[in-house]
């Protein structure tokens, strides 16, 4: 058998079914955009594609419906526009694409933070005051919840942290139930830098008493929580063996 690999095999296409979504333009008013595409960096198709991301025409205003148009249809309600990156900075831009519309406020942020993402979104109530206090209903005169203790990145006034430290129990007294505390406070959401101190302080207390073998276990779960990524979970797991050896030890 003979192959001839001059032979050219042409490529058959047939026509398509029927017309795509992107064989026409998009109707602006009707079709919202979502997460059915998959661009991320506006403007990554170079302007020059039919993949239908709004990207492209939402930079060409006079493609775009006039806001003022579409909110006359729903009065009274909260909207949710895609706009231009152009009227992104104005106070009331001018242009964009309704993306959502609901009488309750939480409607229209729950679909926003749904479905949208990398988007300049606009949200606003189209009427007036009363009609905005009454879209709220009973949350508009319910008492704000408390505020939360505040947290600090960095160290905390003298007053304050003296407070804490009062708060918390008494330290355990002999060095191994110093070592356990410490374990403790790796469980669940791990407290590093009290399981740090509880370590360091009982590291004095072993040192103080020439613990043999309690220090080298001490100094290994210090060199592996005082890292840049600790090793919580190894460093638990660690100590709870070695301690565990210990007492056997000692028994």
């Amino acid at each position: 058998m003979t192959l001839d690999f001059e032979t050219v095999i042409p490529l058959v296409t047939g026509a398509p079914a029927g017309d795509g979504r992107l064989d026409g333009p998009e109707n602006w008013y009707a079709e919202p955009f979502t997460k059915r595409t998959a661009c991320r960096t506006p403007g990554q198709c170079g302007g020059d594609c039919d993949c239908g991301c709004p990207y492209n025409t939402m930079t060409e205003l006079e493609r775009l419906p006039l806001i003022e148009d579409v909110a006359a249809v729903f009065p009274n309600e909260w909207l949710a526009f895609i706009i231009s990156p152009e009227e992104d900075d104005d106070l009331e831009p001018l242009h964009g694409k309704l993306v959502a519309h609901s009488p309750n406020p939480d409607e229209v942020y729950d679909a926003v933070n749904t479905v949208l993402w990398n988007q300049h979104i606009y949200i606003f109530f189209n009427g007036d005051f009363e009609s905005l206090q009454a879209s709220y209903g009973a949350e508009w005169s319910a008492e704000p919840p408390a505020p939360e203790q505040r947290t600090y990145s960095g160290p905390k006034q003298a007053a304050e942290a003296a407070a804490g430290l009062a708060a918390q129990p008494a330290l355990p007294d002999d060095v191994l139930g110093l070592v356990y505390s410490a374990v403790d406070q790796l469980y669940g959401q791990p407290n590093l830098n009290e399981a740090i101190r509880r370590l360091r302080l009982s590291r004095v207390r072993a040192a103080r008493a020439e613990d043999p073998a309690l220090l080298p276990v001490i100094d290994s779960a210090l060199d592996q929580l005082e890292t840049a990524l600790p090793r919580v979970n190894e460093v638990t797991w660690f100590l709870e063996e070695a301690l565990a050896e210990i007492e056997q030890n000692e028994q």
